[in-house]
């Protein structure tokens, strides 16, 4: 989904009644929700001003390009591309952007707090990170709010969680062994790649919290849980193009795809082929002599 809108707080927020400031009209490029939480990716045009102002609920701001000032009852930050900050609800807090920047902001709706308050505590003030690993984290985000398939609800959760937890990143243990639980939510994606499962339920199959799934199948894979099940979808296809009589349409509803169209968007990133291209090159590969 793509809006517009124009002025006001971060996320709707309330401004302050004894400040007004004029602000150029900022642009919603895109906008996604589940029942866990608000995403907007926002472009700010330079000179772009919000006077203090709070939330309701707690957030997070993912700078994805520019160079902006955020102030809170704690100071302030310079948010550079790659930084991401949370605020909790309540947190009175303004923004300057100098320049033309964009961010992905991200509203913790009451679902997504319940998960993590049993795993990990959130911080009990403003707070900005800046390492690699949440660097990645909105820049995947940011990617998944112009992809919007049927994984995306499951993947931006994770990404979300990611973010949100960077604070309580424990050690990564060194231990190549996969737990027979992780082994098993492995195994369901698999055999119901095309199922549209949610954090909740695979948690829940395995008895273990949703944010330990997340973080521990990002550890064992190194991707997501949502692109994991992408790249699985999209190599049992490259099987079906190879062996079967089935048309790129077909092939596309039997591998977990909505149609024909986010099937050859997913198998072009991934294999850098459209799959009639895919077929095609198989098909006229000359036989070993």
């Amino acid at each position: 989904m793509t809006s517009k809108s124009s002025g006001g707080s971060d996320i709707g927020g309330r401004s302050s009644p004894r400040t007004s400031w004029r602000t150029p009209p900022r642009c919603v490029l895109e906008d996604f929700a589940t029942p866990a939480l608000k995403i907007v990716h926002v472009e700010y045009t330079p000179g772009c001003c919000f006077a203090r102002h709070s939330e309701s609920l707690p957030f997070l701001a993912c700078t994805v390009r520019g160079v902006h000032w955020s102030s809170n009852s704690q100071g302030g930050y310079t948010c550079l591309p790659g930084t991401v900050r949370f605020l909790p609800a309540g947190e009175p807090h303004e923004n300057y952007f100098p320049a033309h920047s964009r961010c992905v902001l991200i509203k913790l709706l009451p679902p997504m707090l319940a998960r993590v308050v049993d795993e990990a505590q959130l911080p009990d003030g403003p707070v900005q990170f800046a390492d690699p690993a949440t660097a990645l984290a909105a820049r995947l985000l940011r990617r998944e709010l112009r992809r919007q398939d049927d994984l995306s609800p499951l993947t931006v959760e994770e990404l979300s969680l990611q973010l949100l937890l960077a604070g309580n990143r424990s050690p990564v243990r060194s231990s190549r062994s996969v737990p027979p639980w992780l082994r098993r939510v492995h195994e369901m994606l698999r055999e119901e790649s095309d199922r549209r499962f949610t954090l909740l339920e695979l948690g829940h199959s395995v008895g273990r919290h949703p944010v330990q799934v997340c973080r521990q199948f990002h550890r064992t894979f190194s991707c997501t849980i949502g692109e994991y099940v992408r790249r699985f979808r999209v190599a049992r296809a490259q099987s079906l193009l190879l062996d079967s009589q089935l048309s790129i349409a077909e092939i596309a509803l039997a591998c977990g795809f909505a149609d024909q169209s986010q099937f050859t968007t997913t198998f072009r990133r991934l294999t850098g082929l459209a799959p009639g291209r895919y077929r095609k090159q198989l098909t006229e590969r000359p036989s070993a002599s």
